[in-house]
């Protein structure tokens, strides 16, 4: 039998840092569901290394089935001793592994469809009014379960063009609002309420220009050439514009401040500087002092990227927890995560659904009414369990524009 060749594909000096120490199963979701050393970080880099060596190749199906179970959370990277950028290896394997296995069949197509209108934003937009309305006379209903959106989008969201809300406390210059795609098209009143957050600060936000997708799904599908062409986009889009580019989906925001990282070029890195979450904007002091009460029980959930790659999830919760009136309770989980990963609790339904059966058991123990989220995939993903979902932006917007 012929042994396969040597390949130089991934970043030798990242594959070395591991010292195979483990430290990362613990914080590992799909480890701590199989409990497999092929479904934990250590043993896909050992995967990755023994194809770097030429042992196996990417294409070998337990390699694949290795790589391809992988959330992308990047929980393994916060307790890395040795700081190995695991999401990078595992962004140029997904790439290696989709340029040789494409998707096919019913799959493929379905990607393909869906990658296609996540560019054009008429047809997102279109697509969440004929869901509003599918909800509405509960159509929604004859979609099998898994493909059943649990989110509820109000129809009049859906139509209603964003209005720039009257300017509150003395300008501190312009935001732009980044819109994206699957938050354009399904969470139009988060984009609202993020405006009237701004404005209440002293901002004066902006919704245009509007790049329609970020790419951030394109590079955890291992659509590499096609991420590389969204960030493009989305920099020029914003090109001869000055002040922060603020981005309410956690996803969304842990991408576009990589983009340094993903073009490699100075343009690139500026841009990911300008790029903000809500909670580098507005303080806590901010809002405990001029904040209306909002008497709610909530739980807290830090979305991954929000936590492991923006390094933001206790800075966020602190500016929702200074809301007069509410109470922000914690899970006991960890904050592990829920199983969203984009698209991939519809790729991997069975560890998905683990992983959203841990956290709605730990949401559950809280005792609260509600979660509060900043991300759209974790928003439809609790949401299948039956939670009321509350944006950051929306509580405040609550509390500063009563």
């Amino acid at each position: 039998m012929t042994q396969p060749e040597p390949m130089s594909m991934f970043d030798a000096d990242q594959l070395a840092a591991c010292v195979q120490c483990g430290f990362c199963l613990s914080s590992c979701p799909t480890y701590e569901t199989t409990h497999l050393e092929e479904h934990g970080p250590r043993g896909r880099i050992l995967a990755m290394r023994l194809v770097e060596e030429g042992e196996l190749t990417i294409d070998d199906p337990d390699v694949v089935d290795s790589l391809e179970t992988c959330v992308q959370c990047r929980a393994c990277e916060t307790v890395c001793p040795s700081l190995v950028q695991f999401g990078s290896l595992m962004e140029t394997a997904r790439a290696e592994i989709t340029e040789r296995q494409p998707p096919r069949g019913p799959e493929g197509l379905a990607q393909r469809l869906l990658f296609a209108a996540l560019v054009r934003r008429g047809l997102l937009r279109v697509g969440g009014i004929l869901l509003a309305l599918a909800q509405a006379v509960r159509a929604d209903r004859l979609l099998p379960a898994r493909l059943r959106p649990a989110q509820r989008v109000a129809l009049a969201d859906t139509l209603r063009s964003y209005r720039l809300p009257p300017p509150g406390a003395p300008v501190r210059g312009e935001a732009f609002l980044f819109r994206g795609c699957v938050m354009d098209g399904l969470f139009r009143d988060v984009h609202q309420a993020t405006a009237q957050v701004l404005a209440a600060v002293g901002y004066r936000p902006r919704f245009e220009p509007a790049p329609p997708c970020c790419g951030a799904l394109s590079a955890h599908a291992g659509r590499e050439s096609e991420a590389h062409a969204l960030a493009e986009a989305t920099i020029a889009a914003y090109a001869g514009t000055t002040g922060p580019v603020l981005v309410n989906s956690a996803g969304c925001g842990g991408a576009m401040k990589e983009y340094g990282k993903l073009l490699g070029t100075e343009e690139a890195r500026a841009f990911s500087a300008r790029v903000k979450d809500l909670s580098e904007l507005v303080t806590p002091e901010e809002v405990a002092a001029r904040g209306g009460e909002v008497p709610l029980p909530l739980a807290y959930q830090a979305p991954c990227h929000l936590r492991n790659v923006q390094g933001l999830a206790e800075q966020a919760r602190d500016l929702v927890a200074a809301i007069p009136g509410l109470t922000l309770l914690e899970p006991d989980d960890e904050q592990q995560c829920c199983g969203s990963g984009g698209i991939y609790s519809y790729l991997q339904p069975a560890l998905g659904d683990a992983m959203l059966a841990r956290k709605d058991a730990s949401l559950q123990r809280t005792g609260a009414q509600g979660v509060v989220s900043g991300n759209p995939g974790c928003a439809m993903q609790i949401a299948r369990e039956g939670w009321e979902i509350h944006h950051p932006a929306q509580l405040l917007a609550r509390s500063l524009t009563p």
